[in-house]
């Protein structure tokens, strides 16, 4: 008989897995939200429970990283990482109930006997299942290249120990966990776990009694919204008011209420200031989007009370391209020399001619944008066209459609700008990174369906401390063919080559900390450069992209384009491929030593699509390396002089609380 207790151990992340197919939607785009809708018409009851626990043990636990728990091949290299697989069987089963264990104890010791995590869905409020426990036999040769040669579950064979589960659905508690009851398990625990020889026999309940438990239960019943440990952001985008109806064309300056609902293309002209107050929610309607052409937008939200613009459409019902997002259009520096066309249903000429646009953001959240006008056309959750005056501080871009930010050029510093070299990069200098007209500190963009921060023609402004994360194509919503952290373009496509004009020079931006995470989506990479693009990027962290840093050549972008001349200087990530070989930006400092997230966590909010309490720690992990990325985790957080103390809410967690992470 094989471990039950030891083997245990590894149910919980594999499990998790199945956590994110809960309230998340499977469909496509901006047709999201209609197809949720009419699978929540059904009448068929369902529910989904996702039990974690952790069983521990007084002593140690002898076992180091399943050393001789298993078949001795087990621990070859690779070693092999998930020996132990777990099924429910019931008649109230829908879906689910199987999946294997993926943790052992850790080398130096400790006294968790075993961690879990069972997820499955079921047609009735309450059951009583019956759950297996099955190991791999000695028999079974699992030494291979492969990382898991005998993760496949027929090789699963030998039942080491049950248990019964009885389970009473509570909606009004979904994480009460009386809802669900442990009994009659049996199994041996492997005699050399603990100090007796007689070892540890699974008996009784969880109940912290015979087994110290310490068990966490959420239950999801479909058709009804339910997000509990929701962060503050997550309940002002969810809070339900009376709001005043804008539409058309604002041409003075307003002050939004505490509720505000947009319906169509709303434009503000003339040099018309909206400003939005702390706490103020914004809906957006199907079709609805705000222009400012030549007018300024002010939010004023804090870390307590943070403004949401959000989708009209029903909490739990909200999916990326469900509304048009915000659009800034501005007279300031661009690669053309000719007016174009912004995005958008009503697309608008750029750059101006005259007037301005400026926009200052304060802990603001921007979620479920981009419209899609037509096939490859769609809105971004902030776009910004040839506009000089900004100002982001603590904003995020959450699921849309398309990017997450982009800027068609704008934030152009006093004179031609120079961002310096990564030896000596120009902080506080003429055309340096305080100089930029256009600055972005402590910027999220989370589970969109293209690029989270698109520099374009010409863009040429400061960002810092930022982060990129993607969701899995199971959270909803249908990715671009080339999803990335950062794209980013020097010119234009008619213009190509720049004018000597400071006017007319490429994209040269100052990005300094930065973590991106991907999910391995095809054709994805963590920064593109190309179309002359310039820029200096420091202290980056890059992980689960197909593809690294792609840097394109001239012959690359096509005739006409300069090389790109980007500079990256302090690069982490997982991908051992270098550059292209034909690529021009200079690289230094760069390590691929990543084997898991460069962050605390962010497995679990991506798998179950930031329901169910799972809100990630995204500062740096990376040892040796704390003070990169978008949220070091030691280390005094700066202004971009480099010395000005920044103290956020939350200190270098700085995006804990109010920003959000549910899927719809």
């Amino acid at each position: 008989m094989k471990s039950l207790n030891k083997k245990t151990w590894k149910v919980i992340s594999a499990l998790v897995v199945a956590a994110s197919l809960v309230g998340c939607d499977s469909g496509g785009g901006s047709n999201g939200a209609a197809l949720a809708l009419a699978a929540l018409s059904g009448n068929s009851y369902e529910a989904t429970v996702i039990i974690n626990g952790k069983l521990t043990q007084s002593g140690t636990f002898a076992k180091t990283n399943c050393v001789g728990q298993f078949p001795a091949n087990f621990n070859s290299s690779p070693a092999f990482t998930k020996p132990l697989f777990v099924k429910l069987t019931g008649s109230s089963i829908v879906s689910g109930g199987t999946d294997f264990t993926v943790a052992c104890a850790s080398g130096s010791g400790n006294n968790d006997a075993a961690e879990f995590n069972i997820t499955t869905r079921i047609g009735t409020s309450n059951t009583n299942l019956k759950g297996h426990v099955y190991s791999v036999p000695d028999t079974i040769t699992c030494n291979s290249s492969s990382t898991n040669p005998c993760d496949v579950a027929a090789n699963y064979t030998e039942l080491i120990g049950t248990f019964d589960m009885a389970v009473d659905i509570d909606v009004s508690d979904p994480t009460n966990v009386g809802q669900v009851t442990f009994s009659n398990e049996t199994g041996v625990i492997d005699p050399d776990v603990a100090a007796s020889s007689a070892g540890l026999q699974i008996t009784g309940t969880f109940d912290g009694t015979t087994l110290a438990s310490d068990i966490t239960l959420i239950t999801a019943v479909k058709g009804v919204y339910s997000n509990p440990g929701a962060t503050i952001g997550e309940n002002k985008c969810d809070s339900i008011g009376t709001p005043e109806i804008v539409s058309g064309n604002i041409t003075s300056n307003k002050t939004l209420g505490a509720f505000t609902l947009l319906r169509g293309t709303v434009t503000v002209t003339n040099g018309a200031t909206i400003t939005v107050p702390a706490g103020a929610v914004i809906y957006g309607e199907r079709g609805s989007a705000m222009f400012f052409i030549g007018a300024n937008l002010v939010t004023n939200g804090t870390a307590a009370n943070p403004v949401c613009f959000t989708s009209a459409q029903a909490r739990g019902s909200r999916f990326p391209g469900d509304w048009g997002g915000l659009t800034f259009i501005g007279s300031g520096n661009n690669t053309r020399v000719a007016a174009a066309l912004t995005e958008g249903t009503s697309p608008q000429s750029y750059p101006l001619s005259s007037g301005s646009s400026s926009v200052t953001l304060n802990y603001t959240i921007n979620e479920f944008a981009g419209t899609e006008v037509a096939p490859g056309d769609e809105l971004n959750s902030y776009s910004q066209y040839a506009v000089n005056t900004g100002n982001y501080n603590y904003v995020q871009a959450h699921r849309g459609l398309d990017d997450s930010f982009e800027w068609w050029g704008g934030g152009r510093g006093a004179s031609a700008p120079d961002v310096g070299t990564a030896g000596s990069p120009n902080l506080t200098g003429t055309g340096g990174a305080t100089e930029r007209t256009f600055k972005g500190k402590f910027l999220l963009g989370t589970g969109g369906m293209d690029d989270d921060f698109d520099m374009d023609e010409g863009f040429s402004g400061s960002l810092k401390y930022i982060i990129a994360v993607k969701y899995p194509k199971v959270c909803g919503g249908t990715p671009s063919t080339d999803p990335g952290g950062m794209e980013m373009d020097g010119v234009d496509g008619t213009t190509k080559t720049p004018s000597a004009a400071a006017t007319h020079e490429p994209s040269n931006p100052f990005v300094d900390q930065y973590t991106l995470i991907g999910v391995n989506e095809t054709a994805s990479y963590a920064e593109r450069h190309r179309e002359g693009m310039k820029g200096l990027f420091l202290h980056g962290l890059a992980y689960k992209f197909k593809q690294t840093v792609k840097c394109e050549n001239a012959t690359t972008s096509g005739t006409g384009y300069g090389d790109s001349a980007s500079i990256i200087d302090g690069l982490i990530s997982d991908d051992t491929s270098l550059l292209d070989a034909n690529a021009t930006c200079t690289v230094t400092n760069r390590t691929t030593s990543l084997t898991s997230a460069p962050v605390v966590s962010i497995t679990s909010t991506q798998n179950n699509c930031g329901f169910l309490g799972f809100k990630p720690d995204l500062k740096t992990s990376v040892a040796g390396s704390l003070t990169w990325g978008g949220a070091p985790a030691s280390g005094t957080l700066t202004d971009f002089d480099g010395t000005t103390t920044v103290t956020p809410t939350g200190g270098n967690s700085w995006y804990a609380n109010w920003a959000v992470w549910r899927a719809r």
